[in-house]
């Protein structure tokens, strides 16, 4: 998700307010229910490499004790007629089935690991349990571990997801204490008789106060009539809303690549490392934004990867959320508006591409009317499943890249005695050629591509052009004209 700050925002207080509203919204329920078509699946995975297997008691404990503190984590979704998804307790909740120990071959590596994760995020969730799950690997030549985390979009988007994991990780590696310690035992618990209790006199007091506040609007509107310059000025207004609703609504100009367009809906995860001072510091040389640099240095391999191909396109569509959560707002949950950019390849050097991006991406943060095409959602989920999954397969599919940048952990996190030494993040395919996520994590800007590997038929390939890319980024961190040593791994 494109964040403007530097560190993911703190999860509330207590801790089992994570998880959001008691019920999906209508932009979650779209995604829940294409989970039953593989090409729209919508599960998120991180892949945490650990320096050391974690310890296996210990692993259970932290899983154990946030199941108890946070209540989402086992709730499982149930249809309301007439309604949205609503969460509810899962009476047959089991750990084990949820978190899992997955050895590999001996000598195995971070390959072996990516294509376990991949696997996993491409299998169906269980509808009738809790949507997430998560796997300790082990047997990592060196004795290296990993933690494989899987959740449902629909659960959570990638800032609720770091707040998730900040609250599972530790700041040492000592293993000493109680996990989740500081989380109060839940007073009230979604769908228990106390919440719906408080759910009927929140009810209450919006329907009690309503005539005041109708009464309160109707006064200002009668004062806005009374001055012909008020009235001016709220056509004016109403204008520039219209416009902007026109805008965010309108399709994206650029054509889908023609080197791009097969799929097989088969998922392949790739990383990339950057170092996080270095990316700031050429960002920052240029005058754009650490975002700015990475969509330029995404789009730059993309145009490395086409001219490779012996194929000219000028510009690609691009999809990119965009960051709407309210300082203070619950974690979990998804804060987001779809944003669309058209992204820029051609004989473009990467200064002029970070410009015309960051023009982009300052126009959508800027536009009234980002969330409209959300106000369609109500409508859309009242659709049958196949009927949805016609409209929304090939809308979700007309974007060649879809990119996100997330803030995640500065400080050093512990898993259960393992260090968290990297985190990659893999958002779902959509039906696009390429999903890529950046997490900072550490001094590092960890990337995750996830791509299909019909469309990214050499993947190796593709990985280069965009280390390249990228390195030629960094290159202008002394400014333009500057060298530097090449540092993405």
């Amino acid at each position: 998700m494109n964040d403007r700050r530097d560190t993911v925002p703190a999860p509330p207080a207590p801790h089992l307010a994570w998880g959001g509203a008691p019920t999906l919204n209508a932009f979650e329920t779209l995604m829940w229910r294409m989970d039953h078509f593989p090409n729209l699946r919508s599960a998120v995975v991180c892949v945490v490499v650990l320096d050391r297997e974690p310890d296996a008691t210990r692993i259970q404990q932290i899983h154990r004790a946030a199941a108890q503190s946070i209540p989402r984590l086992r709730e499982k979704l149930v249809e309301v007629p007439l309604g949205l998804p609503a969460w509810v307790a899962d009476e047959r909740f089991e750990l084990g089935v949820h978190l899992r120990v997955h050895p590999l071959a001996a000598g195995a590596g971070i390959r072996e690991v990516l294509d376990h994760a991949a696997e996993m995020a491409m299998a169906p969730f269980d509808h009738a349990r809790p949507p997430w799950e998560a796997h300790v690997v082990t047997g990592m030549k060196g004795g290296g571990a990993a933690y494989v985390l899987k959740l449902h979009h629909a659960l959570s988007d990638g800032i609720g997801i770091v707040q998730l994991l900040s609250m599972l990780f530790s700041r040492r590696r000592e293993i000493d204490g109680a996990p989740f310690s500081q989380v109060a035992a839940p007073s009230t618990m979604p769908g228990s008789p106390a919440t719906l209790r408080l759910l009927g006199r929140q009810l209450e007091r919006r329907l009690r106060d309503l005539p005041r506040r109708v009464r309160s609007g109707y006064e200002i509107v009668q004062r806005q009539v009374r001055s012909a310059e008020g009235l001016s000025g709220a056509v004016s207004e109403l204008a520039k809303y219209a416009g902007s609703v026109r805008r965010a609504m309108a399709p994206l100009m650029a054509e889908p690549s023609p080197l791009l367009k097969a799929r097989n809906h088969r998922w392949r995860f790739e990383t990339l490392d950057v170092p996080l001072a270095k990316f700031k510091a050429a960002a920052k040389a240029c005058g754009a934004t650490l975002n700015d640099a990475y969509v330029a240095g995404l789009l730059g391999g993309f145009a490395r990867y086409h001219r490779e191909n012996g194929v000219e396109v000028d510009e690609i569509p691009i999809g990119m959320p965009i960051n709407v959560r309210a300082q203070g707002a619950a974690g979990g949950g998804n804060h987001f508006a779809p944003g669309q950019l058209v992204g820029p390849l051609g004989e473009l050097g990467p200064m002029e591409r970070m410009r015309l991006i960051g023009a982009q991406v300052s126009r959508l943060r800027n536009e009234p009317a980002l969330s409209a095409p959300l106000a369609l959602m109500p409508m859309l989920v009242s659709l049958p499943s196949d009927t949805l999954a016609k409209i929304m397969g090939p809308k979700m599919a007309a974007n060649d890249l879809q990119c996100s940048n997330v803030p995640g952990l500065r400080e050093d996190v512990f898993l259960a005695g393992a260090q968290a030494t990297r985190l990659y993040p893999y958002a779902p395919l959509p039906g696009v050629p390429a999903m890529i996520s950046l997490v900072t994590h550490g001094e590092n800007c960890c990337i995750g591509m996830n791509l299909d590997s019909a469309a990214i038929a050499d993947a190796a390939r593709f990985t280069r052009c965009q280390r390249e890319s990228l390195d030629e980024i960094l290159a202008l961190e002394a400014g333009p004209g500057g060298k530097s040593k090449r540092a993405i791994r």
